[in-house]
């Protein structure tokens, strides 16, 4: 090999290197959709905890609830009830773009009906939607209209957005191999947790503990800075099952689908 040939193949590898690491230009994680037993009662907590109006789909029973430029779709009826899965937000989306992404990586893939977005799923089945950066503009185009129905009172947190998921996951390095094809490389590790960046939020995978099963753990809102103790009581007063917190200064509650939820004043 001469010596231009062989400067040739190591800026070639240079370049395949970079396209390998490369990532999608992620803004945030747009939204998380949960299966509830009663859409309506359970966007009325969430719209009493984070502020109304609530959003009903056009040709379902499906609610909306808005935080910040993020939102909670929350489906009915839908089994398992839970998380059914996260979206995230990315700058520009152009499928065929994404579907090519996802393909020189080894990511299967399927495109959602509307094929406006498409679904992952990772090794332990938890479902990863890619979609464009606020899809709610699409809800109040084309798809959900705001309910007659008043949310009353305040709400007790100002939203500023979704600022991380944790998952449970069996085992925290092979999903975490599997995540670094999609959001690039880990960013933290932590507390038993490995962190990826997406934009301004996280996703955090956990080895699923003892007696749970592999899934979301929880979600996370920001919010603006709030007094635990004021909101802790007005939490109890709405119905949410307040919890003891992981995080000091977070405020932690299941809603009525016993899913957990935690509120974090939003960083600076």
């Amino acid at each position: 090999m001469t010596r231009r040939e062989a400067i040739g193949l190591m800026a070639s590898t240079r370049v395949l290197a970079a396209a390998s690491t490369q990532t999608l230009p992620f803004t945030r994680l747009d939204h998380v959709e949960t299966n509830a037993v009663d859409a309506g009662k359970s966007a009325a907590l969430h719209a009493r905890i984070f502020g109304g109006p609530i959003w009903k789909n056009n040709k379902t029973e499906r609610r909306y609830v808005k935080l910040g430029p993020c939102y909670l779709a929350i489906e009915q009826g839908r089994e398992p009830i839970g998380v059914d899965h996260f979206s995230a937000g990315i700058e520009g989306f152009q499928i065929a773009e994404i579907h090519r992404y996802l393909e020189e990586r080894g990511i299967g893939y399927k495109d959602y009906p509307s094929g406006r977005d498409l679904n992952i799923k990772d090794p332990d089945g938890i479902g990863i939607q890619l979609s464009a950066d606020n899809t709610w503009k699409q809800l109040e185009t084309a798809t959900a209209s705001a309910e007659r129905t008043a949310v009353e009172g305040p709400p007790i947190f100002q939203p500023t957005g979704i600022d991380h998921i944790l998952l449970n996951v069996t085992d925290p390095e092979k999903s975490a191999a599997f995540y670094e094809k999609i959001f690039g490389n880990v960013s933290q590790r932590n507390n038993n947790r490995i962190w990826f960046q997406v934009g301004k939020s996280r996703v955090g995978l956990l080895k699923t503990p003892a007696g749970e099963k592999p899934g979301v753990n929880h979600f996370c809102v920001s919010a603006a800075a709030f007094d635990y103790d004021a909101v802790t009581k007005k939490l109890a007063s709405v119905g949410a099952h307040v919890v003891t917190p992981e995080t000091a200064g977070s405020a932690e509650f299941h809603d009525t689908d016993g899913l957990l939820v935690q509120i974090m004043a939003a960083r600076a």
